[in-house]
């Protein structure tokens, strides 16, 4: 179970002390690395030594690490749909929702997957995706949901 004021404030000092323009990759894994040590800690304590307005789960609207925000962006043509899905169906991801829209020819869609059931990691994934996004002809952003909305708050 992650605390969501504990990330938010771990990318908040991570963004603070790179600069806004560190790239997203290396803030996640960054983040992800120092939860993953204090984590221990906040268990055995049952709180974070730091204030906590509260924790969230897999089913809270503050996001889940078991979850990936997916955006894909580019110009409209057949194909771009099915060949994210079908990375995210080989991987054994869960399509939770789905929103694309095409404006004068320009594509945009946001895929919430749960990856709860994945056979590889989330930056595993991430690669494939970005890959495939190249051969698409389109860009392909993915990142873990609690992550996200953490670093959206800033």
């Amino acid at each position: 179970m992650a605390n969501e004021d504990l990330i938010y404030r771990i990318t908040r000092a991570v963004y603070s002390r790179l600069g806004l323009q560190a790239e997203e990759n290396t803030v996640e894994q960054l983040v992800t690395d120092i939860y993953r040590e204090v984590e221990p800690f906040i268990r055995s304590n049952g709180t974070a030594s730091v204030p906590s307005t509260r924790t969230i789960t897999s089913q809270s609207t503050d996001g889940s690490p078991e979850r990936m925000v997916i955006s894909v962006f580019g110009l409209d043509h057949p194909g771009i749909v099915a060949g994210v899905s079908q990375i995210l169906a080989d991987a054994e991801c869960s399509i939770v929702d789905i929103n694309q829209t095409v404006v004068q020819s320009k594509f945009a869609m946001v895929i919430i997957a749960d990856r709860s059931r994945a056979r590889e990691s989330a930056a595993e994934l991430k690669e494939r995706l970005r890959s495939a996004g190249e051969q698409l002809g389109v860009r392909i952003y993915a990142q873990r949901e609690d992550l996200f909305n953490a670093m959206h708050r800033l």
